[in-house]
């Protein structure tokens, strides 16, 4: 009489494997079944038709001109966004959430990606950038809301990481002292996977009792979240919004303030930074709008005619406005977008790769969701420019590469604090020079309630700063704190006398 399990298989067409499952010994086929146990067979077999049958045509689909263009925004506009956002920060509204699964196999490293160092003169890895600017951004809301006894609520730190990265993450952080932040504000989490399939649906296997299993695309975030308790620990912790992103970004400004306040402003509930294209054939997906349903178009679904076309009134390119990863969640979208997907709504885009099996490499099928494969179920959506030069330098291909390298990240690292120095008059004398995001947080005081401040403009190289003028100096902190010219009154007394010692 055939087991439940057989008769799922042959229900859900996996015809193969019940094959397999019928010619193993009985503990070999209780390992199989349980191997499978959180795998939704079902909807994995729904989840595959989809992809073959689902076609390619956008019939209505126009480009999407709801941007919040940085030439129409003014001066008090962005001061008011940065100031909400600081405070919500400090209000511990405001979460962050990490896409780290991927591993640097491209970079040429076997370590997880945000282990990798980009090159800068400081030697520092991808995940300690981003951690001390989330450690700055906790100072400098708290400083900006006159908390006088420092950080009350950190910054809840979201990190999904995949079953091949996540020990080597945790680990990682553990061996730097987590960056200087709070082990108990970080929560790891990790991707869900899926089997990979042949081309005609059926399970391929990496062993006798296992199947060949890969991570599920970054669209697993919504899932993840809600499985692992990330959701609820939101709930509990106060946390209403996050600032979603990519973890290979080397200029990202997690929890920007600016961001986050347009977008609370706006009652956005699923919102994004967007980067005008560099050019027609760039390989990045765009912002795209279906009636009033925002959406992304890969740049393979994209006609070349349609991704070259200009609109004759402006000389831009019609499909302009790229996603680059960088995301604005409302808690509630989060929940929201986790239960369309649990009741079987969801899409996953085929792709073709070599999975390595029991009878060695074959050629199958990877199912993968993508973040953006839930845009279209938002309420209020909103997408904010910001300029590529300041916010994103991706690093995927290996070093020598001519684009989204570690060089080249490098290089837009750099670059953008050579500017900033530039502003406030110092004199480099053609040397590389960098600044450290720990070198913009003051320490308010010691522990025993002394005052204490360190450099306030930190760079690796021996480069001569020359004498700055207070008014220079203050420019390419407000800059490098993003913070608007003029809001050094938001500054606590401490920060405005240590700025006028080390001056001096």
């Amino acid at each position: 009489m055939a087991t439940v399990f057989q008769a799922l298989l042959e229900q859900t067409g996996q015809h193969a494997l019940l094959q397999h499952y019928e010619g193993l010994p009985e503990h070999q086929q209780i390992e199989l079944e349980n191997s499978l146990k959180e795998v939704n067979l079902k909807q994995l077999r729904s989840s595959f038709d989809q992809c073959f049958s689902q076609g390619q045509a956008h019939g209505d689909l126009q480009p999407s001109h709801a941007i919040t263009r940085l030439q129409d925004v003014t001066e008090e506009q962005m001061q008011d966004w940065q100031q909400v956002g600081l405070q919500l920060v400090s209000q511990g509204k405001v979460g962050v959430v990490l896409l780290a699964g991927g591993q640097g196999t491209r970079l040429g490293s076997s370590q997880p990606k945000g282990c990798y160092n980009i090159g800068l003169p400081s030697g520092k890895s991808l995940f300690q950038l981003q951690a001390e600017r989330i450690l700055r951004l906790q100072q400098l809301a708290a400083a900006a809301s006159g908390q006088p006894d420092g950080i009350r609520k950190p910054v809840r730190w979201y990190i999904m990481t995949s079953r091949s990265t996540h020990e080597a993450t945790t680990s990682f952080f553990k061996d730097h002292g987590h960056f200087g932040l709070q082990a108990s504000q970080l929560f790891f989490f990790q991707q869900g996977e899926l089997p990979a399939l042949t081309e005609d649906g059926q399970i391929i296997l990496a062993s006798q009792t296992l199947p060949a299993m890969s991570p599920n695309g970054n669209g697993g975030i919504y899932e993840a979240l809600h499985k692992s308790g990330a959701l609820a620990d939101m709930q509990a912790q106060g946390v209403e919004a996050v600032d979603c992103y990519s973890v290979d970004n080397a200029l990202v400004r997690p929890g920007s303030p600016t961001f986050i306040g347009h977008c609370w402003q706006r009652n956005t509930d699923c919102g994004a930074r967007v980067v005008a294209k560099a050019y027609p054939e760039e390989k990045v997906g765009v912002f795209a709008q279906r009636g009033s349903r925002i959406e992304v178009v890969e740049y393979s679904e994209l006609d070349p005619g349609e991704a070259a076309s200009t609109d004759p009134g402006t000389g831009e390119l019609r499909y302009n406005w790229s996603n680059v990863c960088m995301h604005y969640f409302s808690r509630h979208f989060l929940q929201r977008a986790a239960d369309f997907l649990a009741s079987g709504r969801g899409s996953y885009h085929a792709a073709r790769k070599s999975i390595p099996s029991k009878d060695g490499p074959v050629q199958g099928v990877k199912l993968e969701a993508f973040i953006f494969d839930t845009f279209a179920i938002a309420h209020q959506p909103s997408l904010m420019e910001v300029l590529r030069h300041e916010e994103f330098a991706p690093v995927k291909n290996a070093r020598g590469a001519a684009k989204d390298s570690p060089d080249t990240a490098r290089a837009a690292v750099l670059a953008l604090h050579s500017r900033w120095m530039q502003r406030s008059g110092a004199s480099q004398d053609d040397k590389e020079a960098e600044i450290s995001p720990l070198a913009w947080i003051l320490e308010l005081s010691n522990a025993q309630g002394q005052q204490c401040a360190g450099p306030l403009l930190g760079t690796v190289g021996e480069e001569n700063l020359g004498d700055n003028s207070r008014q220079g100096l203050e420019s390419v902190l407000t800059d490098a704190l993003m913070l608007p010219m003029g809001q050094k009154q938001a500054w606590p007394s401490l920060m405005q006398s240590a700025l006028q010692q080390w001056i001096e």
